[in-house]
């Protein structure tokens, strides 16, 4: 966190919502956020996109423990994506703009994951 981030904070500025630009370079997936921050993984090899719970050690914490990480799967292992978010919506869209730029499916248990985000809404007060 740069230094004027972190003062501002302490005033009580609201942090600016995350934002991500993903582009194609070359045989590469490129995504720039708006912080600052630049993250490229070559497209040979990947597979799918995926989000990876944070649990922070604690299985039965949940991913509120400690974030989402966004990756690419590759023949060789996971690519990360980005910094660990808290929110699970920021990681959701770039998630979407890999898949969208990169012509990569959603891995399977990301996409089961969130097949039902959205289509749940609090009970109504009758």
């Amino acid at each position: 966190m740069a230094l004027f981030d972190w003062l501002k904070r302490g005033r009580g500025d609201t942090p600016v919502a995350l934002a991500w630009h993903v582009y194609r370079t070359g045989g590469d997936l490129v995504a720039d956020d708006n912080r600052g921050g630049t993250f490229r993984v070559a497209l040979s090899g990947a597979r799918s996109v995926r989000i990876v719970p944070l649990t922070g050690g604690d299985q039965h914490g949940g991913a509120r423990m400690g974030g989402y990480q966004v990756a690419i799967q590759r023949h060789d292992g996971d690519a990360p994506i980005g910094k660990p978010t808290r929110d699970w919506r920021p990681a959701r869209e770039l998630a979407r703009q890999l898949c969208d730029v990169g012509e990569l499916p959603l891995d399977e248990i990301t996409e089961r994951m969130f097949s039902r985000v959205g289509q749940f809404s609090a009970k109504q007060d009758g």
